[in-house]
């Protein structure tokens, strides 16, 4: 390009001086600078969020307590007054399986398996098979010497006997199967390694930051 082109171009920076233009391109990077800072400052916030829904997620357990425990209770899923489907205790009381007793008997046996101490243990199969059989006799034996006292003393709550220990043992299988070989403490360790070392984690922000382009300004301090 010739000279009188740079002039018909940026003929009407012909008053800014060298010192004036070289402020310019510097306040320039240092916006972008400050840019990429908060840009960055975001992306981390978001990455811990998501990080944190992440092990949230694979450690939580009390949507699968509270199924059960309403389960225990006999409470059936309805409409309330806004139309929201919630649960609500079940009126007729010859369908409620178990008393007081036997909901907090049941409850204070599944919180000792289902738990974020059992998701992030390692189990072989054939342990787990070892741990649900020991848990299905006993029980039922418990179940079996203290029925009436649980609030079983009628015909057709005594026929979901066997339906109570086979939906508990399934839902306490359920937890176990997430510690299989260590899978879900594999899973935890790998999402923070690629939360330590993954795009836009490794940036030093104490580093002068270079635009990946001259602009308009650097253009000209160039010539």
């Amino acid at each position: 390009m010739e000279d009188d082109d740079l002039g018909e171009d940026y003929g009407e920076y012909d008053d800014v001086s060298a010192d004036g233009i070289s402020g310019m391109v510097n306040e320039a990077v240092q916006g972008d600078y400050k840019n990429a800072q908060t840009a960055s400052y975001l992306n981390n916030i978001a990455s811990q969020k998501n990080k944190d829904n992440f092990l949230h997620h694979q450690l939580a357990t009390e949507e699968m307590l509270e199924k059960l425990e309403h389960y225990y209770r006999g409470d059936v899923m309805g409409p309330d007054d806004n139309g929201d489907i919630i649960w609500k205790e079940q009126t007729d009381k010859d369908l409620v399986t178990l008393n007081e007793f036997g909901v907090t008997s049941f409850m204070e046996i599944i919180t000792k398996y289902i738990d974020k101490n059992t998701i992030l243990s390692n189990y072989k199969e054939q342990r787990i098979y070892e741990i649900m059989g020991d848990i299905g006799d006993e029980m039922t034996l418990f179940l079996l010497c203290n029925y009436e006292k649980m609030g079983m003393d009628t015909y057709f709550k005594k026929t979901k006997f066997r339906l109570l220990i086979t939906t508990t043992l399934h839902m306490i299988e359920s937890t176990y199967r997430r510690a299989l070989h260590g899978n879900t403490m594999e899973e935890i360790n790998q999402s923070k390694v690629v939360g330590q070392f993954g795009m836009g984690n490794n940036q030093n922000l104490n580093s002068p930051m270079t635009p990946k382009r001259p602009n308009f300004m650097q253009r000209i301090i160039g010539r």
